[in-house]
């Protein structure tokens, strides 16, 4: 039964994964050429059907009158921020939504109140093609038994998750334990949970796995070792990944999104940075006074989803910091690489020149995690 749920899952994105794998390793050159068309009719449509970017496109002199794009003036665009969302929803919207299958969501709320907006249907097949993708780089495989140690109370249902919910756990043959419970008697339980689930893969929250590792050190328990561990949903810092590795005996793979623009990067398994899928996102680093950060200087993230219609985010200010690498990955393929992605905006601090320090930099001076 599960096998065949995983493949009708598999046949929903079947064109949308195609599509991804296909670009993973053209040349550099096709890549962008590929991302520049998906960007200018992405602009096209928020002109046409998006009253606060018809106005704010046209100030910037990224689309004339009579509908013509032009990429080079990209960088003109105003940072669409949070604040921006909650103001200015109704001017997001697009027009046709009454044609789309949309849906509200809202932001985790991590630094603040969270936020609403809209994805649609063609945004959700992508997204589901992502981490399809992101998973199959850990040799992880749909159907395959997974742990999920995750943090969203809204995901989780705080342990009452309907029939509907655990019938479909149940065919995608994953296991849910609650990041926000962590007591020793949680973590002593969900350790003999993923004895006995043996998990291709764990997915977690970062700290939270982070935090089981230290448990099982420190209680020396045995722990079944999966194939692999993707974190998410915080900053992975190298201390972390050496303790979360030793312990489980797997490889980390760091994994980077948001509720708002869906999984935007990944490691791959040579782990040298963070590869941007480039068919659905298109990722900038930015200073302090909006120009481009250069590769391994670290700036703010600014990300425009490209499959987002309902609803466009174009140049939207995520509000974490990062640094772009400065050449490809040995594994060969050509999409873009993050060198490292180091936390919220908030927990940087700026210095008089206008450099930024990272909590890193205090992690590895202090000596403790």
């Amino acid at each position: 039964m599960r096998s065949i749920i995983g493949k009708a899952y598999l046949a929903t994105v079947a064109p949308q994964l195609h599509n991804l794998r296909q670009a993973e390793f053209m040349e550099p050159e096709q890549v962008k050429a590929l991302q520049q068309e998906r960007l200018a009719r992405l602009l096209s449509h928020a002109y046409q059907h998006c009253p606060y970017y018809r106005r704010i496109l046209s100030e910037a002199g990224v689309v004339d009158s009579r509908g013509r794009v032009e990429l080079a003036h990209f960088c003109r665009i105003p940072l669409l921020t949070k604040d921006i969302l909650r103001k200015k929803l109704d001017e997001l919207k697009s027009s046709d939504l009454h044609r789309r299958r949309w849906y509200y969501n809202t932001s985790g709320g991590s630094t603040g109140e969270p936020v609403r907006f809209i994805q649609d249907a063609e945004y959700r097949l992508w997204a589901r093609a992502v981490k399809i993708l992101f998973d199959s780089w850990t040799g992880y495989k749909v159907g395959e038994p997974k742990v999920l140690l995750w943090g969203s109370e809204r995901d989780l249902f705080v342990g009452k998750e309907t029939l509907r919910v655990r019938a479909i756990r149940w065919l995608k043959n994953e296991t849910w334990l609650n990041a926000f419970r962590m007591t020793i008697d949680d973590m002593r339980r969900y350790v003999q949970i993923i004895n006995r689930v043996r998990p291709v893969q764990i997915l977690a929250y970062v700290e939270s796995i982070y935090e089981l590792a230290r448990f099982v050190e420190r209680e020396k328990l045995v722990v079944y070792p999966p194939k692999a561990i993707m974190t998410s949903a915080g900053t992975l810092y190298q201390e972390m990944r050496r303790v979360i590795e030793r312990v489980f005996q797997a490889p980390v793979f760091n994994r980077y999104g948001s509720r708002e623009v869906g999984d935007v990067a990944c490691e791959c398994e040579t782990h040298e940075g963070l590869h941007v899928s480039s068919l659905t996102h298109y990722v900038e680093i930015v200073r302090e006074d909006g120009t481009p950060a250069a590769p391994g200087e670290i700036g703010q993230v600014v990300v425009t989803s490209l499959t987002n219609y309902a609803m466009p985010f174009i140049r939207y200010s995520i509000g974490d910091t990062a640094s772009m690498a400065a050449g490809r990955c040995s594994c060969g393929r050509s999409w873009p690489l993050l060198q490292q992605v180091y936390g919220r905006v908030t927990d940087s601090f700026v210095r008089e020149d206008g450099g930024v320090v990272v909590p890193e930099f205090f992690i590895h001076t202090i000596g403790v995690v």
